[in-house]
């Protein structure tokens, strides 16, 4: 039977009043997806360095005082406490508060276990991952229980701890602080005053720290898995006997890219030399095409899309034949396709080592209204 390669073309959209047009060079499905998750890098990026010059601007405008290596920022009446690294953030009169001790211990905790670079390496990584929610749990699991950890270092009598947990209460409030740092909140508030209640917060902080452990693995695998395969990757894998079985059966395995190969199970061609031509090359079979195919009545009228695959052979004279329908749609589209292909111009055949070889090339044709 002499030498048979495969060839897929790319895929042609047929529609009702424009012309057919090569899969790719318009927005696909990958493409859109692609830029919304670009939209939301960018989006996450700005508001990272937006928290970031928000704290720089903030120590710019305010009175500092450094303490044993700590860097004391009085903030404005509208912020609340919180710390960055080295720097605690804090208003003078809660500064010169009696329990401040309390509130000044609980951020040196944060500031000592550096707290701030967990929340940034989190942030940075939550912009790449901004659109899974395990990144979120993650983030507030962390911060739960670095609040927890800082709490557990505060040990004072009990009407000192009613005074630190009624100063916590005051701190709680709707403002929105940066995502860099610990804030106080009602929601986080209430589970840290009952684990200081029932002194149980050591306990429980390991369970809490192996489920951010376990989340955190869940995340960064996730993001191992956010490539998608293309095609030509996914084609790497194909059994060969597969292979050979459609290309005897004139059928291209669903999801795979066919590969050229011989009818027998002889050597496989992944790429001829000579690669048959329609006449004029790839641009003239668009224009082709383009003429020649028409959008059945039929099932323009059923409101029928989808795709029609056609398998033919370009023989070793470059004439047209063995055209069939690997899958189709029907109401007139699968007729209309194979009549288009059957009245092709003889193509320019394949060569192989300077032989003329058959070809079989699938070609894929999208009906959209």
């Amino acid at each position: 039977m002499g030498q048979l390669s495969v060839v897929q073309i790319s895929e042609i959209i047929i529609r009702n009043t424009e012309s057919p047009s090569v899969a790719g060079i318009g927005l696909s499905l990958s493409s859109v997806i692609w830029n919304i998750y670009l939209i939301g890098v960018i989006v996450m990026t700005v508001r990272f360095l937006l928290s970031l010059f928000h704290i720089y601007r903030l120590v710019g405008k305010s009175k500092t005082k450094t303490v044993s290596g700590i860097e004391y920022v009085f903030i404005s009446a509208d912020l609340p406490v919180f710390s960055f690294f080295h720097m605690i953030f804090i208003r003078k009169e809660i500064y010169d508060n009696p329990h401040v001790t309390a509130i000044i211990n609980h951020e040196k905790t944060h500031v000592s276990q550096k707290h701030s670079l967990d929340l940034l390496i989190l942030e940075l990584l939550s912009i790449f991952q901004w659109f899974n929610p395990f990144i979120y749990l993650v983030k507030r699991a962390v911060k739960e229980n670095h609040e927890f950890i800082a709490d557990s270092g505060i040990t004072v009598s009990e009407s000192i701890t009613n005074g630190y947990m009624n100063l916590l209460f005051q701190e709680a409030s709707g403002v929105k602080s940066s995502p860099l740092t610990h804030n106080f909140s009602y929601s986080l508030l209430k589970k840290r005053v009952i684990m200081m209640k029932n002194q149980k917060s050591q306990k429980r902080m390991p369970v809490k720290l192996l489920l951010s452990m376990l989340a955190l693995t869940v995340a960064l695998f996730a993001c191992n898995n956010t490539k998608t395969s293309s095609p030509n990757e996914a084609h790497k894998g194909a059994p060969v006997n597969k292979v050979e079985k459609a290309i005897k059966s004139n059928e291209t395995p669903a999801g795979q890219k066919a590969i050229p190969a011989r009818v027998d199970t002889g050597k496989i061609f992944k790429v001829l030399e000579d690669m048959p031509e329609f006449p004029g090359g790839r641009k003239n079979l668009m224009n082709y095409l383009a003429k020649n195919i028409t959008y059945p009545e039929e099932a323009l009228k059923a409101k029928i899309e989808g795709r029609v695959f056609v398998s033919f052979i370009v023989e070793k004279d470059g004439s047209i034949t063995h055209v069939k329908v690997l899958r189709g749609i029907g109401h007139g589209c699968d007729k209309e396709s194979v009549r288009v292909v059957e009245n092709m111009p003889r193509w320019i055949p394949g060569k192989q080592k300077g032989k003329p070889v058959r070809c079989i090339f699938n070609l894929p044709l999208k009906f959209v209204r």
